[in-house]
Formats: structure tokens, sequence, C-alpha cells
């Protein structure tokens, strides 16, 4: 597993709307931020927190999508001003935190994925003079954590993300599987990857199976932290978040050093993901489709495909109106998907409108130099 040199774990307080009542109202969902006039504020609210090495701002639902009747942009602007220039702040460094939209996107509703970004770009866009980092934090859709990935990494600062993963088992539309999420924030080249603790035992199984696939470091989010940490720190955590009133316990384990986790190997299998679903392809036995067609109305074809005794469907993309097309009705495909196209306009758009990690079909025309920037953003890969 690939890590940076420190053997020294690292400590993350994300700080929240509920700590900072004079600002946030949570019942009507307003801010005042009147109380930010006493230049201490941030300092007298939060006190000692000297152990942390990343300070979370309290940003993660300053969006306009969750506040639609004020300019968020100024607002993040006015909280990360006033929490950088405080006594707090000093010898941390600061992650501008972004959070879920609260939306869903085009098919299932009117906004598309494209406005999400949009969206998104704002809010990092107004963070970035002020922070070293960004927490792509608890989310539970593969939309929002992929709009936010592309949007953090146009600034060239590391991002790290942490998810509220659906259940294995679950059929929600537009959910994120802690693996999927894993895969796909690994691919699109996030710095960190974690999920949020709800269940210790339920944590531990699932952070043992994600350092298998794992070539980034891995978060512990636990939002609520009992004392006994033994068998946490022996998972192989890299990044440990907590809540700021965990600070004595942190202090306690602050010198045990990090011991880069023994995963078992992996099989021979290329992982790919799309929404919640994660598939395992062995390369010398997948079975690929033949080339479908992209028009308005293909959930059909789409089904009807996944039918056969293929392993991936292969969809052709000759223009940008495919790939909007094909984005919605992929929710209809039970397959990884392959894109085959000599548009390099029209791919772009498909691999970013996918909701996953994709293959891209290596008989393409398009120059390989260009074909490597398409597949670092997005995490495609060409086969």
């Amino acid at each position: 597993m690939n890590t940076d040199d420190s053997h020294n774990r690292s400590f993350i307080v994300k700080l929240n709307e509920t700590q900072f009542p004079e600002l946030f109202n949570t019942e009507d969902n307003s801010i005042d931020l009147t109380a930010l006039e006493d230049k201490e504020y941030f300092d007298k609210k939060m006190g000692n927190i000297d152990c942390v090495d990343i300070l979370g701002l309290p940003t993660e639902r300053l969006n306009s999508f969750q506040h639609k009747d004020i300019n968020c942009a100024e607002i993040n602007i006015k909280i990360a001003d006033a929490v950088k220039n405080s006594v707090l702040a000093e010898n941390k460094k600061i992650a501008g935190v972004v959070g879920s939209s609260g939306i869903f996107t085009d098919p299932f509703s009117e906004t598309s994925f494209t406005e999400l970004i949009s969206a998104y770009d704002e809010q990092v866009n107004a963070l970035n003079c002020y922070v070293d980092l960004y927490i792509v934090n608890n989310v539970t859709a593969m939309s929002d954590m992929r709009a936010a990935l592309l949007s953090c990494k146009k600034t060239g600062k590391p991002v790290y993300v942490t998810i509220l993963p659906i259940d294995d088992n679950s059929e929600e539309v537009g959910g994120i599987s802690a693996l999927g999420g894993l895969i796909t924030a690994q691919a699109m080249r996030t710095d960190a990857f974690g999920i949020t603790c709800t269940d210790r035992k339920e944590y531990k199984e699932t952070v043992t199976e994600l350092f298998r696939y794992a070539r980034i470091p891995i978060i512990a989010d636990i939002p609520h932290l009992d004392t006994d940490l033994s068998e946490l720190l022996s998972l192989g955590v890299k990044y440990l978040s907590f809540e700021a009133d965990s600070c004595s316990i942190m202090e306690k384990i602050k010198e045990k050093k990090y011991v880069y986790p023994n995963a078992e190997p992996l099989d021979d299998f290329f992982v790919f993901t799309h929404y919640g679903s994660v598939f395992f392809l062995e390369p010398d036995t997948t079975e690929i489709s033949e080339p479908i067609s992209c028009f308005p109305d293909m959930e059909e074809v789409i089904s009807e495909a996944c039918k056969t005794s293929c392993d991936v469907l292969r969809v052709e993309i000759n223009s940008i109106d495919d790939a909007i097309d094909f984005a919605r009705n992929a929710h209809m495909s039970s397959l990884p998907v392959m894109f085959i196209s000599e548009n390099i306009l029209a791919l772009k758009m498909a691999l970013m409108l996918y909701q996953g990690i994709a293959l891209i079909d290596s008989s393409t025309l398009i120059p390989k130099n260009e074909l490597e920037e398409i597949c670092k953003k997005y995490g495609a890969v060409v086969y």
C-alpha cells in the first residue's frame, strides 16, 4: 500500500454547524454571521485542540443546493477567513469541507450533473485561498462524491473523501457502497479515503476488506469515540477523524506510530464500479458486447444487452448528444460499461457523466496522450 513517508498518524477535527448555534440555526436553515464580529469567537467556542493536525472548516453544508437563498460563496469566505485568523488554527493545516448536495441528478431529477459540479466549483473556489486541502465529507451518493472530487481536484490541492456507504445489499438508486466508493475515489486520484464508523464491529470488517484494494491511506471517521482504540489502531488507519471533545484521547495515542497494514494479496482482477455496484473482471476471460448505439429512450436496448452472456456493455459514443442520452439511461445497466469513440469531446462528456469507473475501447484512434489525460481525470481504463 502506497503512503507518505511519515509513520505518525494524523488527527483531523472537522468543525460542524451544531457547535456554533450563534452562526447556524439548524431549525430554519438560516445563517447569521454577526457573532464573527468578535474576532475571538472560534477560540472561545472551541478551547484547546493543539494536538490536531488538520482542522476542517464548518462549511460542509454551505453549497447552493443546501442554501438556495443566500450568497454561499460569500458565507464560505467569511467563515474561512475567521477560522484562518484565529489562534485555533495556528500550526494546523486547514481543510475546506464540502458535503452532500441533498439532491438527485438527471435522470432522477431535473438537475444536471454539470450543474452539480458548478455548485461545488462555487464553494471550492471560494475556499481556495484559505485552505491547504479539501475533505469531501459524509457524502451518500456517487454523483455527489464524483462532482465534489472533480471540483476539488481542479485546485491541485490534496483531497480526502469520507462517505456514508449504503448496505451492500441495498437497491437504493444513486447510493454508494464502501468498496465502490474506494475504487472510484482512488481511480480519480483521491489522496485518502474513509467511511464513517457507525458500528464498531461492522466497521472493522469493512475496513479490513478495503485494505485489500486500497492504494491510498485510509481514514477512520469516528463521530462518537470510546476509549478503547486498540482494535482500531491495529487495522492500520493513517488518519483519525474525531469530534473536538475527543482531544484528551488523541493525546494518549499521539505517539503510537502508524504501521503500514499487511493486506492480503489481490487476485488478478480489474475492478470497476457503477453507482453502488462493484464488478471484478478477469483480463483473459472478459466477454464484451457488440456496440450499442445511443438514443433518448434506450432503456430496453440496455436491459436486453445486459441479459446476454457478456461481461461488459460496449456503448458507441459519436457525439455529445450520445453521451447525454446514455447517461440518462445508464442506471438500467447491470454491467460495467466500455465506451468506444473517436470523438474526444464526446468521450470526455460520457466519462464525466458516468457514475463510476468505465473502460475505453483500445481500438479508438484518439491519440494516446489525450487518452492518458482523460483516464487520469476520470479514472477510466483503456482495454
